[in-house]
């Protein structure tokens, strides 16, 4: 049984098109399946009769709803910063599309022309006419070819695509008659002869038929076509509306049909398919299935009215909807507007009462809100934290970096110059090390032993552009060589005493990084009995200690060093300790 119903993978969703509506459905960030349909006019345009012309209309009005369509996905998978009037969403809309074209324009036509060109003119081979044709038509599909394959890496479009495939697997398994259940759809194939990427193919396959037919006849003609390129390239930019148009009729007519002689045309647009589709996961097929059931309904009842994503509401109507979530025991007032801000990508000076946030902003914010409001860690909600001028992702998997912390960067800064060699050790999200090679360019070692924390600090460092390596080692265990500054916050929470922590830190930071022993000190201890195989005669150790361990961690270092200083912070409580 076929189907006219067609559809289009956006960004966390599928749009489906029907006789008469059509139907977007895209997750939203907290699991939830939202819906936007609309009623399709009934009376057909006049160029829909016409050959080749409705082929050249379709893929005008399909690049504008599906811009439209992606835009509107959009705003609720939150993918892009669309903050603007409709007057100013269309006008990025116009852009978009120009620049799209342009760019295929450039890839398919422009360019296969000049370096056939630039080619034949090394080769000698400028006069023969079929060898031109044939390298233009080789050169567009390879280039077709690598630029699908190569944006398939990229995280989104690769979930475009699983969703591309969601779309065909739903559609199959309605014309298998089969009921739409994610295990049935699961089992069907994600190739469709209507395919939007078959289109794409037939663009190509014809254009190299049409490029061979204008040589041949410019030949008879005696015109020597094809050894002007700047008057051959005009002529084929004006073919493409010919080309669009012949290939919308191709795949409608291979759609309909198993002739035997179209078969290798169905085989070689299924075959670029396993580019443009994978193999979704159970919530992409629940997304596809709503959205075609949802065609399906407005299809078979004109009745049924129609649905809309939310709209953008005030800043100020916002936070009256968040004032019953807000629990103040886990939250600090504060809290929200810094989420707000990072979410809405915005100054906090600039959190306005008349700023309209998005729908899909409103859905993230409101997460955020619950998680912080459940005790979890701002930074751990946001996925980052300031430190020392510097933005730096955290996890569940790193301790959070703290003010206190940046006294003893800045300790190991004033003693560190770009000569000296410096390691991190027990370096977690990568803060203090990263923070030192930016400021003195001194050549840095992170250790620390877990693998998640090393992940993180990699991601640090690339992000804040520092040039630091790495050693996944426990304490000393994998440290080779001596250093001039060895800088360490190592865990100093008595084993007994992290259970009276507040609820944000022993529930949400790694006991890894807390427990320090019995007494807090077992890692000051194994410090002071390697130190001297790490450390350069002149070298220096600055440490991290807890606010009372001050005189007993002196005491474990003085029999090693010369000088061993016990600074204070913010709070006036001991909080580094210096050794010379």
């Amino acid at each position: 049984m076929k189907t006219k119903i067609g559809g289009q993978a956006v960004l966390e969703g599928v749009m489906m098109r029907g006789a008469t509506s059509m139907a977007l459905c895209v997750r939203d960030e907290n699991g939830t399946i939202r819906t936007d349909t609309q009623r399709l006019s009934t009376k057909k345009p006049w160029y829909k009769k016409i050959p080749i012309v409705r082929g050249v209309a379709n893929l005008i009005t399909s690049l504008v709803s599906g811009m439209k369509t992606t835009m509107k996905s959009a705003e609720v998978a939150i993918e892009e910063d669309v903050q603007a009037s409709d007057k100013g969403v269309d006008g990025f809309m116009t852009v978009a599309i120009i620049l799209g074209v342009g760019l295929a324009v450039f890839l398919f036509t422009v360019l296969p022309t000049l370096l056939t060109n630039l080619l034949l003119n090394l080769c000698g081979w400028q006069e023969i006419q079929w060898i031109r044709s044939l390298s233009e038509g080789i050169l567009k599909v390879a280039i077709l070819i690598v630029y699908m394959w190569s944006i398939s890496f990229m995280g989104e479009i690769n979930r475009v695509f699983m969703y591309h495939g969601a779309e065909h697997k739903t559609i199959a398994c309605y014309e298998a008659e089969l009921p739409l259940t994610v295990e049935n759809v699961r089992k069907c194939s994600r190739f469709h002869d209507r395919c939007g990427t078959s289109f794409l193919v037939f663009v190509v396959l014809l254009s190299i038929v049409v490029s061979v037919a204008i040589d041949a006849i410019c030949y008879a003609v005696g015109f020597d076509l094809i050894s002007v390129w700047y008057v051959r390239l005009p002529i084929k930019l004006a073919t493409i509306p010919l080309l669009a148009g012949l290939s919308y009729e191709m795949i409608m007519l291979l759609a309909n049909t198993e002739f035997i002689l179209f078969r290798p045309l169905k085989w070689a647009g299924k075959q670029f398919q396993r580019i443009t589709t994978r193999e979704p996961d159970d919530d992409m097929i629940e997304v596809a299935i709503c959205a075609f059931n949802k065609v399906l309904e407005m299809d078979a009842d004109q009745s049924v009215e129609e649905e809309h994503f939310p709209g953008p509401i005030a800043l100020h109507e916002f936070k009256k909807q968040l004032t019953p979530l807000l629990n103040y025991n886990n939250m600090e007032r504060c809290d929200l507007d810094w989420i707000l801000s990072a979410v809405l990508g915005v100054e906090r000076s600039n959190l306005k009462d008349d700023l309209m946030i998005p729908f899909g902003w409103q859905v993230r914010a409101e997460n955020y809100v619950k998680r912080c409001a459940n005790g979890e860690p701002l930074q751990q909600v946001l996925g980052n934290t300031d430190f020392y001028g510097k933005v730096f992702c955290v996890t569940k998997d790193t301790l959070i970096p703290r003010f206190e912390t940046e006294l003893v960067c800045e300790q190991a800064i004033k003693l560190t110059t770009k000569e000296s060699k410096v390691l991190d050790l027990c370096c977690g999200t990568g803060c203090i090390g990263i923070t030192i090679n930016l400021f003195t360019q001194a050549k840095v070692v992170c250790a620390d032993v877990s693998a998640q924390a090393l992940k993180v600090a990699k991601f640090n460092a690339k992000k804040n552009k520092a040039n630091v390596s790495f050693v996944k080692s426990d304490m000393f265990q994998n440290v080779k060589g001596k250093f001039d500054v060895v800088v360490c916050n190592p865990p100093y929470i008595a084993t007994d005493v992290i259970e009276t922590l507040d609820d944000k830190v022993k529930n949400y930071e790694p006991k890894l990084a807390l427990d320090g022993g019995k007494d807090g000190l077992d890692f000051y201890r194994i410090l002071a009995h390697n130190i001297k195989d790490h450390l350069t005669d002149k070298g220096v150790l600055v440490l991290e200690i807890g606010y009372d361990q001050g005189e007993a961690v002196k005491q474990l270092f003085q029999p090693i060093f010369k000088e061993v200083e016990v600074k204070k912070d913010y709070s006036q409580n001991d909080r580094i300790v210096i050794c010379k």
